[in-house]
């Protein structure tokens, strides 16, 4: 199983402020920093108008990064491809790739958020066609990289899996749900007469016993996800999660026991577990905004001393 690392979202915050040029120069040093620590992948998300600036443009941003590194892959988790052109769209990731040595991994999902598609003009409840079009796009292109979808709702899992594209699978599953959406995807690939794209997965993680923030880790977290999943998550189609505190407390629940937290031991069991469930990426989540800088540094250099193999992949 490939481990990757993420997300670099380059946003500024009140728990980690920066500036644009600042923020874009750290991206290459970080990713030379992570290319040393010997892991398979870097990856970025894209989100727009909030106040803390988020990456707007990753592709661009890769662009940067692969040109100070020579092994490394990049990807996006996620993407969100409803809202860009198909056509420029599918030619400037032919563009990343090329740039790269073809080491572009292309994430894409939906996109949730009702603000990011008032602001770009789109209606969000066109999302679903404006996906499929641009899925067919990319696919279309001769120079196209690898696609991986985003997210575990059944039409996505089908309008993929009939593609053959990968998937990136939401942190908040248990290693028998993995197995359940697994074993969807490779129906839906076979009734398509395709082969199933390769699997990934993001979680949340810690490794304990590098730094002085390991006992409040979880408390970091909740923080970060209360304001996340507050503000911006629909619920039951009505409701922002702070409209409906007993929604955001259960999934916030579910963040917190799916998050792989612990020594490395822990980690490397819970990843074998996930391995074992048909996962052959992992991408690992120890930089937040409450917890970015030296401490992920030292949780991320644990991690690869203890677990990685000089390939990349889980020991």
């Amino acid at each position: 199983m490939r481990i990757g690392v993420g997300l670099w979202t380059l946003q500024s915050t009140q728990s980690a402020p920066s500036n644009l040029p600042r923020a874009y120069a750290a991206l290459r040093d970080d990713a030379r920093r992570v290319e040393k620590l010997g892991f398979d992948s870097m990856w970025l998300a894209e989100h727009r108008f909030w106040y803390d600036g988020w990456c707007p443009q990753p592709l661009v941003a890769i662009a940067a990064a692969a040109g100070a590194t020579s092994r490394l892959r990049f990807g996006t988790a996620m993407l969100l491809m409803p809202q860009h052109d198909p056509a420029a769209f599918a030619r400037l990731a032919a563009s990343v790739a090329g740039v790269s040595g073809g080491r572009l991994d292309l994430g894409i999902g939906l996109g949730h958020r009702d603000a990011e598609f008032d602001g770009v003009g789109l209606r969000r409840d066109q999302r679903g066609a404006r996906m499929t079009a641009g899925l067919d796009a990319l696919m279309a292109s001769q120079d196209c990289p690898p696609i991986w979808i985003g997210g575990m709702a059944p039409a996505a899992l089908e309008r993929g899996a009939r593609r053959g594209a990968g998937f990136v699978l939401p942190q908040t599953l248990y290693p028998d749900e993995v197995v359940k959406h697994v074993t969807t995807i490779r129906t839906h690939a076979e009734s398509a007469g395709v082969a199933p794209g390769p699997i990934g997965i993001l979680k949340d993680c810690w490794v304990t016993g590098a730094g002085p923030i390991d006992s409040d880790v979880r408390a970091l977290m909740q923080r970060h996800y209360r304001e996340e999943a507050g503000s911006w998550w629909v619920l039951k189609g009505e409701h922002t999660g702070f409209q409906r505190p007993d929604l955001l407390d259960r999934q916030l629940q579910r963040v917190f026991d799916t998050a792989l937290i612990g020594p490395p031991d822990d980690v490397m069991a819970s990843l074998v577990d996930l391995r074992a469930a048909g996962v052959d990426l992992t991408t690992l989540r120890f930089w937040f905004d409450i917890t970015a800088g030296p401490n992920a540094w030292a949780s991320m250099e644990l991690f690869a001393r203890e677990a990685l193999s000089p390939a990349g992949t889980l020991r």
